[in-house]
């Protein structure tokens, strides 16, 4: 997702532009600074500007397994009322160095003060200036899946807030928006954004599709170094994307590790295994007994473990992983072909198809049959490519929710 900061507009609206000569701060509070900008214009007239300095905030669209999202209800000094919004918050200031905290990170934790979920999967859907007219407040929208209790010592939220966790399908909560139940801008715009790219008018869980239109960004793993990719065009009519690439080992092992670590039953395990060593520790057992099953439990639960089966398992037959693959995917499924042959395994075959990181899984049940990588993907390809699991009735969660015709 393109940082609006970081967009140059060209020189066709040069003379449009302003420039801060002077500045003078009227009251510094503990996030907000309020200031009144001397401006100069392109011809060298001047005006004064009111503003709303803010070091930025995020707004996150959590979605639950059944397709609800989740909401907070507070009391909103400013609107006098109690507002029912999306769970949100400012970014960090370091009171030492002045830094201010990373959105990808606040939004993890406003998530998890707000409402007591962590969430496995993250993606941003886009960036936006709340008030450009007279704030800095640039905001983040993140969309927040594979939702789970927020276990050990969980983040609450701060001491002068005051919430109530709500749940609505996504259907009821655009119907709150254009009833006017829901009126808190970025609630408004999270919302319409999700329901826009995820189908409108469809009921339930089922409805909320695969995000298309605008990639995403989220975190990789360590192993991922860059793809050889050829692009292919998407056929709008034909509802088809083609696309070619070549993979490295490399990343192939940083893709299966990155899988393990979203497997909750392995990371389960691994937590299992750790404790019981750590156990070990406490009760005085000796260096040999306790810690074994604390490395490989923490191997496990980092997806470390699965790395040395997968390089030696392919290091001999390297091309099997690098040669050049060719995919095709319509509304009938996804043909694989290589130098060793072709496949094709429809829609109804796949248990669950995921989208993490720079990846796309998809399984059939006995483990991903396929790992295709986002950097294969034009934009065009990439929105075309969600929409087709979406419709092949898979949620945003990867799982099926509707039977597929």
């Amino acid at each position: 997702m393109p940082d609006p900061t970081e967009i140059d507009p060209g020189q066709a609206i040069d003379d449009l532009s302003e420039t801060v000569v002077a500045s003078r701060v009227i009251h510094e509070g503990r996030y907000l600074t309020f200031r009144v900008d001397t401006i100069e214009r392109a011809d060298g007239s001047r005006a004064e500007r009111d503003v709303v300095g803010h070091p930025g905030a995020v707004a996150i669209l959590a979605v639950d397994p059944e397709g609800e999202v989740l909401l907070v209800r507070q009391f909103r000094v400013p609107a006098a009322r109690v507002l029912l919004e999306i769970p949100a918050g400012t970014l960090d200031i370091d009171e030492a160095t002045g830094a201010v905290e990373d959105h990808a990170l606040a939004a993890r934790r406003e998530l998890e003060e707000e409402t007591g979920y962590r969430a496995d999967t993250w993606r941003q859907l886009a960036s936006f200036w709340t008030a450009p007219g007279f704030a800095t407040e640039l905001m983040h929208l993140w969309l927040a899946t594979d939702l789970r209790p927020a276990d050990g010592e969980r983040l609450g939220p701060d001491e002068d807030e005051h919430l109530r966790l709500e749940r609505m399908p996504l259907r009821d909560a655009v119907a709150a928006v254009e009833r006017g139940e829901i009126a808190d801008a970025k609630s408004i715009v999270g919302l319409l954004w999700l329901d826009r790219l995820s189908g409108a008018g469809v009921p339930g869980a089922a409805g909320i599709a695969s995000i298309a239109a605008t990639p995403g960004t989220a975190p990789g793993p360590a192993g991922v170094v860059s793809v050889a990719t050829t692009p292919g065009t998407a056929s709008a009519a034909g509802g088809a994307v083609s696309l070619t690439y070549r993979l490295r080992l490399s990343e192939y092992v940083g893709a299966v590790a990155l899988l393990t670590r979203h497997s909750r039953g392995l990371q389960a395990f691994g937590y299992v295994v750790a404790v019981i060593g750590l156990l070990a520790f406490f009760i005085g057992a000796d260096t040999l007994t306790w810690l074994p099953p604390v490395v490989f439990g923490l191997a496990v639960v980092s997806g470390l473990f699965m790395v040395p089966f997968a390089w030696i398992g392919l290091r001999r037959r390297r091309e099997l992983v690098e040669e050049p693959t060719t995919v095709i995917a319509d509304a009938s499924g996804i043909t694989t072909s290589s130098s060793f042959g072709q496949s094709h395994v429809g829609w109804q075959l796949y248990t669950r198809v995921r989208e993490v990181g720079d990846w796309f899984f998809l399984d059939t049940g006995a483990g991903a049959s396929h790992l295709i990588p986002k950097r294969a993907f034009s934009p065009e390809d990439l929105a075309l490519f969600r929409r087709l699991i979406a419709e092949a009735g898979f949620g945003i969660d990867g799982r099926r929710k509707q039977p597929t015709s």
